[in-house]
């Protein structure tokens, strides 16, 4: 299709008879200016970040796919071309991995949604939160609660995430408290160093101290998954 140009507007083009495009600063003293409509609103550019906007918790949208950024750091010297190292979890299908981006690589993010939500009960493989203020069920499957599942403890309340509606996360507190429900007998006075085996009322197994015992209270780390101290 032959492109025509607009007389009195040099640098506006018409592509057909209904065309509409802008591709120059609007001068609102020309005719075609004023009338034309410009892109619809659907066709807005998505918003876009640099690699050094980037914040954990933010949502990127890569090859149209939600995912979470978890955790990031930066490689590079004053030599050679910085690179920032991502970790991302893909919220459709749980599965986390690395990622590089180029410090002038522009990535379309999202916008999550955040609710209160108390976890309720758990059937075959799905957890079942309420929201905390419209009482309102939504169930997350266990591939996409991954690790976080092992911290999940009956009516305690969690931040949630959620994309077009939908449940697709929580988030964690640094550390929770969970009960030991099966170690070995307690040993008092063994060498500092020595740990044993315990499992936790989620079905958690970590390392704890020898002098724990089964019915003990335990802060654990839920990004290392570790002992982190007893509760009082």
């Amino acid at each position: 299709m032959a492109i025509m140009r607009i007389a009195g507007c040099p640098r506006c083009t018409l592509d057909g008879p209904a065309g509409r495009s802008y591709n120059h600063p609007i001068n609102l003293r020309l005719p075609w200016c004023r009338n034309n409509a410009g892109p619809k609103p659907e066709e807005s550019p998505m918003q876009t970040v640099l690699p050094e906007e980037f914040k954990r918790g933010m949502l990127l949208l890569l090859d149209n796919m939600p995912h979470y950024l978890e955790d990031f750091h930066t490689s590079g010297t004053a030599q050679t071309r910085h690179k920032l190292h991502v970790r991302l979890r893909n919220l459709k299908t749980g599965r986390v991995f690395d990622r590089t981006f180029a410090e002038n690589e522009r990535v379309p993010v999202g916008q999550l949604e955040h609710r209160l939500v108390q976890f309720s009960y758990k059937q075959g493989d799905t957890y079942t939160f309420a929201d905390t203020k419209t009482f309102e069920e939504m169930p997350l499957p266990a591939e996409l609660a991954g690790e976080r599942q092992w911290f999940i403890k009956e009516n305690e309340e969690y931040k949630a995430l959620f994309l077009e509606g939908n449940l697709i996360d929580i988030v964690l507190p640094p550390q929770v408290v969970l009960q030991v429900v099966d170690t070995a007998a307690p040993i008092r006075g063994g060498v500092a160093t020595a740990w044993k085996e315990a499992k936790l009322e989620t079905g958690l197994e970590i390392m704890v101290p020898l002098f724990i015992a089964n019915g003990d209270l335990l802060k654990v780390d839920t990004e290392e998954r570790k002992y982190a101290g007893k509760s009082n």
